[in-house]
């Protein structure tokens, strides 16, 4: 890592190196990533967008070393958007360089432009790296109530009014 890196927002050709980082960053956890190229490709572009990707490169055409990936959401309390980091990766040779801190940078300058008065984080509840990580970078934790609903359970719930 002798040059400075590019970040710049993902395009549809980045697809297939996302998957890839998206791919790492579950094997980290013990995990199995489905997001594919496909699936990128269907839903980060166009105006119908459902998440966005930031990405970190040597140069141009080189690999991708790191992603930033958000979606954009809707704070009623505030009458704002909000943004929400579901994912941010680092390859490990890149690591401890300040390049997670600058991927955060765009992330925060996107949510700033959005007009979101807040930047919400997800990680794992075991990933104390990147719990002191946010920490650093000012982030504080907030305990809240998490409600998930399985296919089949958006299947049940979705048939009951037919």
């Amino acid at each position: 890592m002798n040059s400075p890196l590019q970040i710049r927002r993902a395009v549809s050709r980045d697809a297939d190196a996302i998957a890839k980082l998206a791919a790492a960053a579950a094997a980290e956890e013990g995990a199995v990533s489905v997001l594919d190229a496909d699936r990128i490709k269907a839903h980060a572009f166009g105006s119908s967008a459902l998440f966005e990707a930031w990405v970190a490169q040597e140069r141009h055409n080189s690999p991708l070393v790191a992603h930033a990936v958000i979606t954009k959401s809707y704070d009623m309390r505030r009458g704002c958007p909000s943004i929400v980091l579901c994912e941010l990766y680092v390859a490990p040779e890149f690591r401890r360089s300040g390049l997670a801190r600058k991927m955060m940078s765009a992330v925060a300058r996107r949510a700033r432009d959005l007009g979101a008065r807040e930047l919400a984080i997800t990680t794992g509840v075991e990933n104390e790296v990147a719990q002191r990580f946010f920490a650093a970078i000012g982030a504080h934790p907030r305990q809240a109530a998490v409600f998930m609903m399985s296919a089949d359970g958006i299947e049940w719930l979705a048939a009951e009014g037919l």
